[in-house]
This record gives C-alpha cells, structure tokens and sequence, in this order.
C-alpha cells in the first residue's frame, strides 16, 4: 500500500507523465528494487494505484451511503465539495488514472470497477438502471469540469440533476 500511496502522490505532484520507478521510489523512501520486485511494468503498477484507488473510493462511499439516512442528495452533494475541495488532488489524481485506460487496455478493467461505488450511491435516488447510469456518468462529467476550472461546481445544479433522474 505505500508504494500505491506513492504513486497517486507523485500523480497529484506531477501527473501520470511523472510516473516511474524512481519517482515512485523516491516518494516513498524505499529502493528502486523494492518498486520493480513488487510492478514489473509501470502498467502493472498504474493498474494497482487504479484498483487500490477505487477500492479506497468504495470503502469511503459504503461509509457515506450509511450515513445518507433521510437526506441522501445533502450527503451526496457534500460528498461531491469534499472531493473538489479538501481532496481535489487526490481527485484529479484519481481522475486522470481513470482516463488513462482510453489509451492502455491494462487499465480498462480497474477503471470499470471505479463506477461500481458510484453506482450504489445512484441507486439511493432511484431503481431505474438506466437512470442510475446516467447519474453516474453526469456526476463524472460534474467532476471533470470543475476540476479543469470549466465550470465551478454549483449545488443548484446538482440539486435539478437529481430531480430529473429521479
């Protein structure tokens, strides 16, 4: 887990472009040897920071849903600021793994367990699949322009996001 740990924190700092054996290495005060014993490849290694990520993501979220009670859409919203705010790097760390499985296959099937969690908290608000989906596909889109600075996040918004797909 530290050297996963490393590896998003080198991803807040520098990118997925900063990524390798050394700076990853660095990062967490280990030896060279000891990040290629344990990822071969640096797609091995991206894949473990993808899953270990989304895993994290899931535990955080499972802990949310059960905290949700009467008002799950407040829950969600401040769970949407605490991502944009007091873990934006993280974030953006997480999201630009997440997008790098467009481009390496590897990475494909750890991205496609990131929705999972955000398709349970969908459920919360309804029992349509479809509706579910789209949910989550817009709360991606929501994150992705408020972490590029396209658009500032705004709960009104999300507010009749919900009301809609309800």
């Amino acid at each position: 887990m530290e050297l996963l740990t490393a590896t998003l924190a080198v991803i807040e700092r520098d990118g997925v472009a900063g990524v390798s054996h050394r700076a990853v290495a660095a990062e967490a005060g280990v030896s060279l040897a000891s990040t290629t014993y344990h990822f071969t490849s640096l797609d091995d290694l991206l894949v473990a920071a993808l899953t270990w990520a989304a895993d994290d993501l899931a535990a955080e979220l499972h802990e949310r849903v059960n905290e949700m009670g009467a008002r799950p859409a407040d829950e969600l919203a401040r769970l949407i600021e605490h991502c944009l705010v007091y873990r934006r790097g993280r974030t953006l760390a997480e999201y630009e793994l997440y997008l790098l499985a467009a481009r390496r296959p590897a990475l494909r099937d750890a991205a496609a367990a990131w929705l999972e969690p955000l398709t349970q908290i969908a459920r919360n608000f309804t029992t349509n699949p479809q509706k579910a989906s789209l949910l989550v596909a817009a709360l991606d889109g929501i994150l992705l322009q408020s972490l590029i600075g396209a658009r500032p996040y705004n709960q009104a918004d999300f507010t009749a996001l919900l009301t809609h797909l309800r």
